[in-house]
């Protein structure tokens, strides 16, 4: 997620470079060894987040996981999580999620995502296929949000995801290189799903906050949303539409 958002792409000459290079990163873990996480630990990290705001100018969160299931969640640690996404746009920072893997079928967009204080991406490709044969738009969770019993967003909530971005076979950075006489090898590795489409998002944000540091999470998300390209598919599986950056960059600066 780092390397496709911020990678420098100096290992592969340029080529394999972020999306906001010169961006700034603080990274937390929220998963164990094996992938697994719980609200709690989410939750956590989110409120250490807080505390680093204090010593460091945090604009973007980027949440590129998946929890489980909304069946395996306490109601009141997922009214916490969105009372905290709703603090977190207040304080004028605004959290990019991964709409998850678990489509095709309606309301399979990630819990995490349905709240009103975040965008939610999805991933599509426009028929490109991997060497597995499969297009992420395949996967990619589909709105509208399935909200937990007993919550209330209000209508907008239900318009999930909000955009989708490329997530088929995404090149970045790999944690398992190998080095031999100075030399690095294996440094890149590409991977799919909504994981990899997200930072895609947050990477475009950090490129319209580096170019109007003063520019409000409203006017962000208003923007990357009119500058999308219409796919032509419901709303349910491509939101807004397809990321657009240029146009995107250049609606914010009228």
């Amino acid at each position: 997620m780092c390397g496709i958002l911020a990678g420098s792409g100096r290992l592969s000459k340029g080529r394999y470079q972020g999306i906001a290079p010169e961006c700034g990163l603080i990274c937390g873990k929220v998963l164990d060894e094996k992938g697994n996480g719980d609200l709690a630990k989410l939750l956590q990290a989110l409120d250490w987040v807080l505390t680093l705001c204090k010593y460091y100018p945090v604009r973007i969160i980027n949440i590129s996981i998946e929890m489980g299931t909304e069946q395996s969640w306490k109601l009141s640690e997922y009214q916490q999580l969105l009372q905290m996404m709703e603090h977190l746009w207040k304080e004028n920072i605004i959290t990019v999620v991964a709409a998850g893997n678990r489509g095709p079928d309606s309301m399979s967009v990630s819990p995490l995502g349905v709240s009103p204080h975040c965008i939610c991406v999805g991933c599509h490709d426009e028929g490109f296929k991997g060497r597995d044969g499969k297009n992420c738009m395949e996967y990619s969770g589909r709105g509208p949000a399935n909200v937990m019993e007993g919550i209330f967003l209000g209508k907008s909530a239900l318009k999930k995801p909000d955009i989708v971005a490329p997530g088929t076979q995404i090149m970045s950075c790999c944690h398992r290189f190998q080095s031999r006489r100075q030399q690095l090898y294996h440094a890149y590795i590409d991977k799919s799903g909504t994981s990899m489409a997200t930072p895609i998002v947050s990477g475009a944000l950090a490129l319209g906050v580096q170019k109007y540091p003063q520019i409000t999470n409203e006017d962000l998300k208003r923007n990357l949303l009119l500058s999308a390209r219409d796919l032509g598919d419901k709303w349910c599986i491509q939101g807004a539409g397809m990321l657009d950056i240029h146009k995107f960059l250049s609606l914010i600066g009228q």
